[in-house]
């Protein structure tokens, strides 16, 4: 992977992903501009990465299967048991958060790293290079926790398989490509090392009820703290994020902040209506 110096020093100095409105840029030169000229061009290179493509394909490819093959396959079929599938996923996608959330700590906020307002490292030193390629591996992971939803349809668990479960994982998955694609690293990297945190424990819990009725009586009366802790989450990562929005704090990402807060807000309100729904509304018999 070659190091072109010149474009590595440029990031801080072009916006992302504003471009010259003094004229109206062709398609062509826009996609370069987007897909070459603002990008990290230590990450271009590895897969999935140089365009937003392979990643369209899967989200297209996962939504078409979860609303339209997968439950007219199943319409006229039994509801498929798959538990020691679940117990295999929830196993691995808990313990590759936790190994992603350690990675990425290890990767500059033991270090150097502070949480406040810190820019995005472009250079090739092994820590900013690390962080980059944890990225890049809890991208894959978002991708691969996409395969809950397809287990949902064979199980025939319809009240799962929500708006909001959708929304929720085809935007995680976006989000890590952006943020791989464009800012691995700095203050954009805290709110994944938080979500993978959370995603430890909500697998876990996940883990959990794959282990029979008795344990299932057990823990289901904590599912209601499971989701505080993820609307906890999203006003951490909120006030976070506002840190982006002052006008010193990393003024060529201002974009990413919008989408962050935008994406946070989003979530929350749904989160919170689910809360309600769920765990406040009295029910009348």
């Amino acid at each position: 992977m070659s190091t072109d110096v010149y474009t590595i020093e440029a990031q801080n100095d072009k916006n992302l992903p504003s471009y010259d409105s003094q004229q109206e840029p062709e398609p062509r030169d826009l996609y370069q501009y987007l897909m070459n000229e603002i990008s990290d061009p230590r990450v271009a290179d590895w897969p999935l990465m140089s365009n937003p493509l392979s990643i369209l394909i899967i989200l297209f490819l996962y939504l078409l299967f979860v609303l339209h093959i997968g439950p007219n396959y199943m319409k006229n079929r039994l509801p498929c048991s798959l538990v020691n599938i679940m117990i295999c996923f929830n196993i691995f996608t808990a313990t590759g958060s936790g190994i992603l959330a350690f990675g990425m700590l290890t990767s500059g906020y033991t270090t150097s790293l502070s949480l406040g307002c810190e820019p995005v490292d472009f250079s090739y030193n092994s820590e900013s290079l690390s962080m980059a390629r944890w990225v890049w591996w809890l991208m894959l992971l978002r991708i691969f926790e996409l395969s809950d939803t397809v287990i949902f349809v064979f199980r025939k668990k319809q009240n799962q398989l929500s708006f909001l479960h959708i929304y929720h994982h085809c935007i995680t998955v976006i989000l890590a490509w952006i943020v791989c694609k464009y800012a691995p690293g700095g203050m954009w990297t805290f709110i994944m090392i938080l979500n993978s945190v959370v995603h430890v424990v909500m697998y876990s819990y996940y883990l959990l009820t794959c282990l029979g009725p008795w344990m299932q009586s057990k823990i289901t009366p904590w599912k209601q703290y499971l989701t505080r802790l993820q609307l906890l989450q999203f006003v951490i990562m909120m006030i976070h994020t506002s840190q982006a929005l002052l006008p010193s704090c990393e003024p060529t990402r201002k974009p990413l902040a919008y989408l962050y807060m935008f994406h946070e807000i989003m979530i929350f309100y749904m989160f919170w209506n689910f809360y309600k729904k769920n765990y406040t509304t009295k029910k009348v018999d």
